[in-house]
């Protein structure tokens, strides 16, 4: 709503309200019914007035002079804006350090409904998955790569081993390039695993 508001008055975001009025009176004079005849304008000389009110009660000014008489019932007072309508859409520091601690909570809690949508549609999309008919051939076929990648790590570190033990020394130099790729495509395997493992929904009963 802040960052609405900023751009139906056609001001720079963090503008103050001398220049907010002279935009809001501008645009009042272009849009207002009895001087404009298009359909539009009345929507948007609404919008003007509800971005002008906002941003009033945004910068603390009282809102505009009500010229019938007062009524017996005082009006109650506007509603404060919270820390998450001022900063929920400013993603850069605030220069006033005094607002650098209200500014962070809000990113952090962005951070972490991000983080709760992002979990949400990886346990929709998964659970549609799990309905599919070739979600068990896919899920076998990973295993049964996942296998021969293991098999693989384990020869590369065991061969040099054996040509040691059956006296091909020759060979065994074979080793200084053939156990770093094993231990490396051993890695790689064990990552492969926990992939499989999230792509799969494996983890859904342990996480949900």
């Amino acid at each position: 709503m802040l960052a609405e508001s900023y751009r139906v008055l056609q001001v720079p975001f963090g503008a103050k309200m001398p220049q907010i009025r002279q935009a809001y009176r501008k645009l009042v004079l272009q849009y207002h019914p009895d001087r404009n005849p298009s359909p539009a304008a009345h929507d948007m000389f609404l919008q003007i007035q509800a971005a002008y009110e906002y941003l009033q009660r945004f910068e603390g000014v009282p809102g505009t002079q009500n010229t019938a008489p007062p009524s017996r019932t005082a009006s109650p007072p506007p509603k404060p804006i919270s820390d998450w309508e001022r900063y929920q859409h400013v993603f850069e520091p605030p220069r006033d350090p005094k607002e650098y601690n209200a500014w962070a909570a809000v990113a952090r809690e962005r951070v972490r409904r991000q983080k709760a949508k992002d979990h949400a549609a990886y346990v929709k999309r998964t659970l549609a998955m799990k309905k599919k008919w070739w979600y068990g051939l896919a899920r076998g076929s990973s295993y049964v790569v996942l296998v021969l990648g293991w098999g693989v790590g384990i020869l590369f570190m065991v061969f040099p081993v054996w040509f040691v033990l059956t006296g091909q020394y020759k060979a065994s130099l074979l080793g200084v390039f053939m156990l770093p790729m094993g231990y490396r495509m051993i890695g790689v395997m064990r990552d492969f695993r926990k992939d499989i493992r999230r792509h799969f929904g494996e983890d859904l009963r342990e996480e949900t």
